[in-house]
């Protein structure tokens, strides 16, 4: 199973985006995950194409998890 992180935000515009970490540390606090969204959106260094703030609000953080159970596998000739 593999976990990633996503560090949700809403650009300048209302549009949804994220952040996602590969292999995080696992059981950040709320507090934790506050502070990381907060200095991402203070930092305003993320500016898309038509000078906008691409992470201008931060919205949340979730860790999502994914499992793969292989059905059928072509045997190796």
């Amino acid at each position: 199973m593999t976990t990633n992180l996503e560090l949700l935000f809403k650009d300048a515009n209302g549009k949804s985006r994220k952040i996602t970490v590969k292999s995080p540390k696992e059981g950040l606090t709320p507090a934790q995950a506050q502070t990381a969204l907060d200095n991402i959106v203070q930092a305003n260094v993320f500016i898309g194409n038509e000078g906008e703030d691409i992470y201008a609000e931060a919205v949340g953080a979730q860790y999502v998890s994914r499992s793969v159970e292989t059905v059928y596998e072509q045997p190796a000739a």
